[in-house]
């Protein structure tokens, strides 16, 4: 993200850097960041790696906003310097995930008094890395997708539901360790990963574009659900997937377009009716399912 918004300030794209950060700060640090590290606050010996982290993160967020936002970020960045005047990643290596134990000499760079002297933040490609990246990625997918379907069915949030993940194994490698963080945020347990996941028989189904391919997740409604809405619901859905099906198939049945066309984009289009064939039978299932509870 820093080198994004580093680049289109640069190019002078401002809209475009405002709507990075905004994009961030609400959807990736208030929505995830805080509330996954709350956990680790509650546990002593992990309390002071999470404090560091976070400050990290908001320092250099304030940094990238202050050319938009400045007396804003000048305010929260001196009540920031109250409560953690030093601050920085110096000492925190990638083992640091796996022992969250601070080390005994661990201190942090000493702030700028304002945020109007400190450096501009850089990007340290060390610490990229895009597995972390891709597992972040399709947990917020299936985790937003278990809130949307929740709230289809009207599922209090305090409610604990039950859910299971139809994806390839690579990405049920990933996601099964984030089972504490949905059940964090979500009140949801998962009871199945990987592409033997079938649905419960009453579920709310919903669909994620995951890293690796379509992620298919089955919330338990049997207990909370209004079959007429959710077959509404899901007849709706059966159409619009349909109708895209229709579309790809009349793209790729035209001989100008497949003799012309580049060949990927020829194999892409096929990939996608191939996708969305599978969509369209897992919903039809549930959709069978349903029919059958009347």
């Amino acid at each position: 993200m820093t080198g994004q918004v580093t680049e289109a300030l640069e190019s002078y794209r401002f809209a475009d850097a405002a709507r990075l950060l905004y994009a961030f700060a609400w959807n990736d640090f208030c929505d995830y960041y805080v509330e996954m590290t709350k956990a680790r606050f509650a546990v002593a010996d992990q309390r002071p790696v999470a404090q560091r982290v976070l400050a990290h993160v908001l320092d250099s967020l304030l940094r990238l906003l202050h050319p938009i936002v400045p007396f804003l970020t000048e305010e929260v960045w001196q009540l920031l310097n109250k409560v953690a005047p030093e601050r920085g990643l110096a000492g925190l290596g990638s083992s640091a995930a796996a022992d969250p134990s601070p080390s005994p000499s661990l201190r942090g760079r000493r702030s700028a008094e304002s945020v109007c002297i400190a450096d501009w933040p850089q990007a340290d490609a060390s610490r990229i890395d895009a597995t972390i990246e891709e597992q972040f990625a399709d947990f917020q997918g299936v985790l937003g997708a278990v809130r949307e379907l929740r709230m289809s069915q009207n599922i209090p949030p305090r409610q604990p539901v039950k859910f299971r993940v139809r994806c390839d194994e690579a990405t049920a490698r990933l996601l099964e360790p984030m089972q504490p963080y949905f059940t964090q945020m979500a009140k949801a347990t998962c009871t199945a990963w990987g592409p033997n996941a079938s649905p419960p028989d009453v579920a709310a189904t919903g669909q994620v574009a995951g890293a690796r391919g379509a992620i298919e997740v089955h919330v338990d409604v049997s207990r909370f659900i209004d079959v007429g809405a959710e077959r509404a619901r899901l007849a709706k859905q059966l159409e619009q997937l349909r109708g895209f099906a229709k579309s790809i198939e009349g793209k790729l049945g035209n001989e100008s377009f497949v003799t012309r066309a580049p060949a990927e984009v020829v194999q892409q289009q096929r990939d996608k009716l191939a996708e969305i064939h599978r969509q369209i039978e897992s919903v039809e299932a549930a959709l069978a399912k349903l029919q059958a509870r009347r």
